[in-house]
Order: C-alpha cells, then structure tokens, then sequence
C-alpha cells in the first residue's frame, strides 16, 4: 500500500468532523467500504476527507458476492464455505483499527494463484481464474491491472466440455492506453457471445479501453485455421472498429486475400505472415499485394 494513506478501511472507522472524514485523526484519502453485518454494501473513494466516487472493482463486482472474511467458514485455508456451499466472490481482509489488507478473489472455494488485488498498491495485479460457463463451456481468463486500477492486458479461451470448440481473444495495451496487439483465434465468436459469463466481460473491458484511447490500434493478429473463416463478417467487423494499422497472419492461405483486400480499406498499411508458404502461395501473395494493395509493406517470416 502507499504510505502517503491511499487506504482501505471500514467505512465505520471514519470520523466526521466539518463535513470532512478523518481516519486516525488525518483527512482520509483510500477507499472505505460499508457493510451490512460483513456483507459489503458499497465501496467510496475519497481525496482528502470528500468522497470523488463509486469504487468499482476491475472483477467479480456483485453485491452478493463481496463480503468481509469473518462470515467464511474454513477448517483449514481452502475451500472457503459461506452458508455450507464454497464461495466464489470476493473477500476483504480486515487488520486493527479498521483497515482492509488484502482485496482476494475466490472461485468455487479456492484462491487461485495470482488473484490477490490493492486498491492503489505499487504492485502488477493479475488475475488467472478458470470458470465453468455452464454445460457447455469452461474459460481460462488471465487479465493484468496497473498501479491504479487501469486494465493492461486481457485474455481469454473458451473450450467445450468435448474440446471440440476452442476459441480465444486477447489485447495488450501501450502506456498511452491504445491497442499494441488484438489477436483471436478459433472459435473467438464463442468468448464474444459469452462475455457477461467472463469475470471480466469483454464488451465491458474494451468498452472502457476505447473511451480512454480511440485511436486506430496498431496490429491486428490473426491465427488463422478453417474454423476461423465461419466468423469472416465478425473479423470484418473487427477491422473496420479497430482500425489496425498492421495486420499479422499466421498460417496463411489463399482463402486470405479477400480478407486483407478487405482490411486495405480500413487503415492497414503493413502485412505480416509467419508459418510455411508453399511457393504458389508465396508467389500469389506478392502478386495480389503489388496489384491490388500496392501501398501495404509485405514481410514474411517462412520457414
């Protein structure tokens, strides 16, 4: 945590004096959280004894999934029990005086590797959970946080239960907030159409990114496979929001042409392809680029 008193605390350790709050006799800056009987009612963020906001945490924000970690039952550190059945939310750990220590995410009981969050601390957060989206489906999200709160990477599969169906989308972002790389990946519609089942949905999250930088992203990374090319209007879709000023493909084919004619209209300006190239490939590919789409740079990486 900062020393400088970004905090987190009990609403009910704040002192009201002038319309101000007090923590420990100091105007109080952090995060406090209000509760009902250890089930969290609302969470504030407050700059020098005035409330600025609501605090939203970047996963799991369900009311009836946020509570202090004296209403869990545990014989030993895990699974975590609530009313007799493993919890999955979040849970605030208190210290003296009214202080939060930790901010930790659970799922069916168990505290996954790396989901320990601080509101305001130095430090990276980065959550790993996998989650069953119901009969079908299970996801692997691995997502990564700055100092403050703002998102940094995002990632997630989606696999069904037979394994037949696997798709995946993530995006990594620049210190200025714009989109370094998209990438999807097989099935990548099954993530889109599942999203509110994330525990960070993807609308939201790209949503958020968006309205911190618009600008056109720099590569848009395609891995490419037969599954890919039922989806080809959601990919078009994709280009023409994003506005890629690269394009990256792997596993290229012929079927790809119309796509990257599709994609000239739309900002890019740069081709890569990585995978083996059988020689009519190659030759149709540097073909097509010099006649139809003179003004995007060409580079292969074929082994």
């Amino acid at each position: 945590m900062n020393t400088h008193g970004l905090l987190m605390v009990l609403f009910e350790a704040l002192a009201l004096k002038q319309e101000r709050y007090y923590y420990q006799n100091i105007l109080f800056t952090g995060m406090a959280i209000s509760h009902t009987d250890g089930v969290v009612t609302s969470r504030h963020v407050y700059k020098n004894g005035v409330k600025e906001y609501d605090y939203e945490p970047p996963y799991l924000n369900k009311t009836t999934h946020v509570i202090l970690d004296d209403l869990v039952d545990c014989t030993t550190d895990e699974p975590m029990y609530l009313n007799g059945e493993r919890y999955t939310g979040t849970i605030y750990g208190i210290y003296p005086k009214g202080r939060v220590s930790s901010e930790d995410v659970f799922v069916r009981g168990m505290h996954r590797e790396s989901t320990h969050y601080h509101y305001n601390s130095t430090a990276i957060h980065e959550l790993v959970i996998e989650s069953i989206v119901n009969e079908q489906f299970n996801t692997v999200e691995i997502h990564e946080w700055d100092s403050n709160g703002q998102l940094e990477y995002w990632d997630a599969g989606i696999e069904s239960i037979k394994g037949e169906i696997k798709g995946r989308i993530l995006f990594r972002l620049n210190e200025d907030f714009s989109i370094r790389v998209f990438t999807i990946s097989g099935h990548f519609n099954k993530v889109l159409e599942n999203s509110e089942s994330l525990t960070c949905p993807y609308f939201l999250a790209l949503k958020q990114v968006r309205q911190l930088n618009s600008e056109p992203i720099h590569c848009f990374d395609i891995k490419f496979c037969e599954q890919l090319w039922t989806h080809e209007p959601v990919i078009k879709q994709l280009i023409e929001e994003l506005q890629p000023e690269e394009l990256a493909i792997s596993d290229f084919s012929s079927d790809c042409l119309s796509l990257i004619q599709y994609a000239s209209k739309y900002n890019v300006n740069r081709l890569e392809v990585f995978g083996s190239l059988e020689a009519q490939d190659r030759e149709s590919l540097t073909s097509f680029i010099t006649q139809q789409c003179p003004h995007i740079e060409l580079i292969i990486y074929s082994s």
